[in-house]
């Protein structure tokens, strides 16, 4: 019968190193002692809106869902009580609240939409909101605008490429993530 090798301490130590090593790994890649953990949370869509005005905290909010106009009233500082409370305000819209207490509601504009991640209504988008897109300069805007004021707004998005000069697959590709239909 064959002796066994023998292995020096420190060898000893380099294999008991290794085969901790192999079985952690082989440990972790089958979730015995490593559970996986949960998924990260639903991404949230929050809602942007900016107060100007007569406010003690006039800028831009963020709120997890849109917002009342009374919550936007009270987040801002305004004083008094908000004509109708209960007005749901869209993301990217500014209210600008007046000393009398009176509000006006107006959309912000395409550059700043485009910075929040916010998309552009293609039916309500001036000529130099659509310039703010990547890939859309200002000619190709103006087109777009031409052909909505001449046969009414889109449907659908898909038509730009079909009716636009200049709006080709490759475009459309580019630039549809940008652009939204709202009612």
């Amino acid at each position: 019968m064959k002796p066994l090798p023998y292995f020096s301490r420190t060898q000893q130590g380099v294999i008991l190193i290794l085969g901790l090593a192999l079985l952690l790994w082989l440990a972790w890649r089958t979730h015995v002692l490593f559970v996986p953990g949960s998924p990260p949370p639903l991404t949230m869509h929050p809602a942007f809106v900016e107060v100007t005005g007569q406010v003690a905290q006039p800028g831009m909010y963020s709120f997890p869902k849109a917002p009342t106009l009374g919550e936007v009233w009270m987040k801002a500082g305004a004083k008094g009580t908000p004509p109708e409370p209960d007005k749901t305000i869209v993301s990217g819209s500014r209210v600008e609240i007046a000393a009398d207490g009176s509000y006006r509601l107006a959309r912000l504009p395409g550059a700043q939409l485009l910075v929040l991640g916010l998309p552009l209504d293609l039916n309500r988008a001036t000529a130099q909101d659509l310039d703010a897109i990547p890939g859309i300069g200002p000619d190709l805007a103006q087109r777009i605008v031409d052909y909505r004021q001449a046969h009414g707004p889109f449907k659908k998005i898909e038509e730009l490429e079909e009716k636009v000069l200049g709006v080709g697959p490759q475009k459309m590709k580019d630039i549809k993530p940008y652009l939204a239909i709202n009612d």
